[in-house]
């Protein structure tokens, strides 16, 4: 094997001029029964089905088990990449050349970047697989994926100023080792279809589902019932007088959580509150999605899956080293979850995808999300969850109800005296608002829920005319992460450059990047869009996670901000949406890892960033006239 690729990695050095020879002891090349089966075709919505649909092929009598041929595979990814971000894709495309006696089909995009798919070998190989799937217009390992300019061609809200990378090295994967089939046969060249959907559709948060009617693609986030959406607003209706019920029932825990959201579900508004999501849901491509008959796996889908979800944690997982995890493979037969991912009940598979999410990965960002197409139930985690997950969920609403304490810190901005204090529970960044249309008409989204929002007012009240503003301190200390461009936003408006750095443990890339933001929404990138001059602090928790974490991280590495509270709860690494190859949907820590830069070497900030100062009483994060009063005495 090590010298088929050898030799493959000479031939691409070549230009794929010449065929590579063969190596002995290659199998023979085995001839399958294909079948090719159109079905309906779906992106984004039921409302939006491709005309022609699409062609589907299966191997051998498996009828659960899709290929893609490459040909209608780069077609598909021609339409669809830049139709999504026209102007950062605007230049995508991906050409094919075969070369049928090397076996070798290559995928070229117009960056140079290329895929090589190996079928004698069983093996795909990447000169620079960041470049292979980032967006075209983009910037390298971009985090922000922000168009630098808008329609109009004018600076945008955030935009690259610099940029230090070392790419991607050739990279590759043995699929034959991992027992996932391809097929050449009759001039087709077959793949997986959930194969090329975790290495080329997961880095745009997609994938392609099908529920033997019809395929779809989605982004795996909003493949799920908005049970936890429809829950949280519930909650919002919860009276007084409802909890004191509950309290006189004795009932605590989930008894108690339960008989609180019935109450609240059988009130008008709450009933309102479910017949909104219920209708949203019916239009939905999940509920088409889980909507056919139930079934169980193929034992060849069983096998299949099982091996797919080997090869996509090996190559994405990100945290590896931290839970000193050589392959999924012993990791899952360590903690006895191999058993019932290769049984029989897609349920119970489901499960233990939820437990290894939960439980056993436990890293704040692993999660389950919604369960296979061939089943209604599953995806239950019997632990209970996590260690860390519930230690941080705990500290999470011991810091909500302290808060509630202090009705002034629960406003996104309040002063006091010469100190503002801005409140951030998480960032959050509008994918249709046009920020500049609507601050010209004074309709910008709400700043309680919307980052840019909050940003560009706090900027505007901060440094208005005889403003008394000297200190501003930024309150993340319950800021569960996000968005990252709005917490890149939130880096440049304090220090007027915002860096960050990602290294990617599939690839080798290292990337650090400057970005500066507009949030005066001149289309200009000045001082004037900065409060670096002020005295700037952070407040944070160990529930300061994710983006809640990076802020920090990158505040500390400029050495500009003070840091008071406690440790940042890390979370080190960009969510990576997954699936299985029988449609369970779920996430991981993935491979892009932020990281902090120091002496030119890229380390890990997964383990949280140290306060200058500590306060060590949680009680005294939320006074803000006595927090005012503790940072003028600092200096």
């Amino acid at each position: 094997m090590l010298k088929r690729l050898l030799s493959l990695l000479a031939a691409m050095l070549m230009a794929l001029g010449c065929a590579a020879a063969e190596t002995a002891g290659e199998a023979e090349p085995v001839s399958h029964q294909i079948e090719m089966k159109v079905v309906p075709f779906y992106v984004d919505t039921p409302g939006n089905r491709i005309p022609d649909g699409f062609p589907l092929y299966f191997a051998d009598g498996v009828k659960d088990l899709p290929y893609v041929e490459l040909t209608r595979w780069i077609g598909m990814m021609n339409d669809l990449v830049p139709s999504a971000s026209p102007v950062l894709n605007a230049d995508y495309h991906i050409d094919m050349a075969v070369d049928e006696e090397g076996g070798i089909v290559t995928l070229r995009r117009e960056n140079e970047s290329f895929m090589a798919v190996d079928f004698f070998s069983g093996s795909v190989i990447w000169n620079d697989y960041c470049a292979f799937i980032q967006e075209a217009n983009g910037p390298y390992q971009d985090l922000a994926t922000i168009p630098p300019v808008d329609v109009n061609g004018q600076p945008n809200l955030m935009a690259a100023a610099a940029i230090r990378s070392k790419h991607s090295a050739f990279t590759g994967v043995s699929l034959s080792d991992y027992g996932i089939p391809m097929i050449a046969q009759d001039g087709k060249y077959l793949l997986p279809m959930q194969t090329l959907s975790a290495f080329m559709l997961y880095p745009y948060f997609l994938s392609m589902y099908y529920n033997q009617e019809c395929v779809m693609i989605s982004s795996v986030s909003e493949m799920k019932a908005p049970v936890d959406e429809m829950t949280d607003e519930l909650m919002t209706l919860v009276t007084p007088e409802m909890k004191a019920q509950v309290d006189m029932m004795g009932l605590s825990g989930q008894e108690s959580f339960e008989a609180i959201l019935k109450m609240v579900s059988e009130t008008e508004q709450g009933a309102a509150v479910i017949d909104a999501y219920m209708a949203e849901y019916e239009k939905s491509l999940h509920k088409m999605y889980s909507s056919v008959p139930e079934g169980e796996r193929s034992e060849e889908l069983t096998w299949f899956g099982f091996n797919e979800l080997l090869l996509e944690l090996d190559s994405f997982y990100g945290l590896k080293d931290a839970h000193h995890i050589d392959t999924f493979d012993g990791y899952l037969s360590q903690t006895f979850l191999d058993k019932a991912l290769l049984g029989a009940s897609a349920a119970e598979a489901d499960n233990a995808i939820a437990d290894l999410a939960s439980l056993y990965l436990d890293d704040g960002h692993s999660a389950f999300i919604s369960p296979s197409y061939l089943q209604s139930s599953g995806g239950d985690d019997a632990s209970g969850g996590g260690f860390s997950i519930n230690r941080y969920s705990g500290l999470w609403e011991k810091l909500s109800q302290l808060r509630q304490m202090y009705p002034e810190a629960t406003a996104p901005y309040y002063e006091v005296g010469d100190t503002a204090f801005v409140k951030m529970d998480g960032f959050e960044i509008s994918q249709t608002t046009d920020y500049y249309a609507a601050a010209a008409v004074g309709r910008l989204p709400d700043p309680g829920q919307d980052t840019i929002s909050l940003l560009v007012q706090a900027h505007q009240k901060i440094t208005r005319e005889n403003s008394p503003i000297k200190n501003v301190v930024l309150d993340l200390s319950i800021n569960s992460g996000g968005a990252a461009p709005a917490a890149i936003y939130t880096i440049a408006w304090f220090l007027g450059n915002a860096q960050v750095s990602v290294y990617n443990t599939f690839s080798g890339a290292e990337t650090t990047t400057v970005y500066r933001a507009d949030v005066n929404l001149d289309h200009q990138y000045d001082e004037r869009d900065t409060i670096s001059h002020l005295r700037l602090f952070c407040l944070t928790s160990p529930a300061s996670f994710s983006c809640g974490n990076l802020v920090p991280w990158a505040f500390k590495e400029d050495g500009r901000v003070t840091l008071l509270g406690r440790v940042t709860g890390g979370g080190s690494c960009v969510i990576q949406p997954m699936t299985t190859a029988w449609g369970t949907s779920f996430q991981i820590s993935g491979s892009k890892r932020l990281s902090f830069l120091k002496n030119g070497a890229y380390y890990d900030v997964d383990q949280g960033v140290e306060p200058d100062f500590i306060i060590m009483s949680y009680e005294n994060f939320y006074d803000r006239e006595a927090l005012a009063d503790y940072i003028d005495r600092l200096f």
